[in-house]
This record gives C-alpha cells, structure tokens and sequence, in this order.
C-alpha cells in the first residue's frame, strides 16, 4: 500500500521528470542520448526503469512544474542543461525553455547565458556548480530585499 508521502514523493520526481521530457522534445524530437541520459537522471531521482520509460512515451502535459526549494530548483536547472548539451546542439527551442523556466523561479534572464557558458564545454566540476549556485542564491536574496 502506497501511503500519502510516497505517492508525492513520486509525484514530484514524475513531474521533475516531465520538465526534462518537455526540454529535451521541444525541438520536434527526443534523440537517443538525450533518452539515456533522461533515463540515468530518473534512476538518480529514485524512479523505476518502467516509470521513467512509460513517462518517456507519454510525458503528459508540458507544464512547467517549479521545485519549491532553492535546492530542488538548482538541481533541475543543472539537470536541465545536461539535457541541453545531451546532443550536442542547441537551439532556440531549448533556450527559450530555459528563459521561461528562469523567469518562473524570478531570476535575472542573464543567469541563462551564464549557465550555457558554464556548461557549454561540459558539466561544470562540483566546485564551479556550488559556486554558481552560491552567486544566485546571494543575487536572489538581493533582489528580494
């Protein structure tokens, strides 16, 4: 029996998900590698193969779902770039995916040119992402003060 807690757990790692899903298909196709690597992120997230597949053939809607915490939310941001980078090629599409979900979680639009410099040949090392998390975390706090 699935209690209250587990069922929105995986509700919040299938939309999680679904974000991902949404970024990687809007232009017109989800190409293999983006696949595996939606697939790695999930099994990371705690989601089983099969859940991560059936929502890979039918993702849903494409609402854009916003973490609440700070950290949830910079952890899909970095998630989401991956997915960027995952073919190689970048397009407006994905960049406009991006501006939107920088918009929602009331960033400056810059962070978005930012981020694809820090990931543009790669992941960023575990040091470079912490600090970058830390520059917009301190930005964020400015702006609301």
């Amino acid at each position: 029996m699935t209690t209250f807690f587990e069922h929105q757990r995986t509700s919040y790692k299938r939309n999680y998900l679904r974000n991902l899903i949404c970024l990687a298909s809007s232009d017109g196709q989800l190409d293999d590698e983006e696949k595996r690597l939606i697939q790695k992120i999930g099994q990371k997230r705690g989601l089983k193969e099969w859940q991560i597949s059936q929502l890979i053939e039918d993702p849903g809607s494409c609402e854009l779902f916003l973490p609440e915490s700070v950290s949830n939310r910079m952890n899909l941001l970095y998630d989401l770039m991956q997915i960027i980078y995952a073919d190689s090629l970048v397009n407006n599409h994905e960049i406009e995916f991006m501006v939107s979900i920088v918009e929602a979680f009331k960033l400056h639009p810059e962070i978005v040119t930012q981020l694809m410099k820090l990931f543009q040949n790669n992941a960023p090392s575990p040091s470079e992402w912490k600090e970058f998390v830390e520059f917009v975390c301190e930005d964020a706090e400015r702006d609301n003060s």
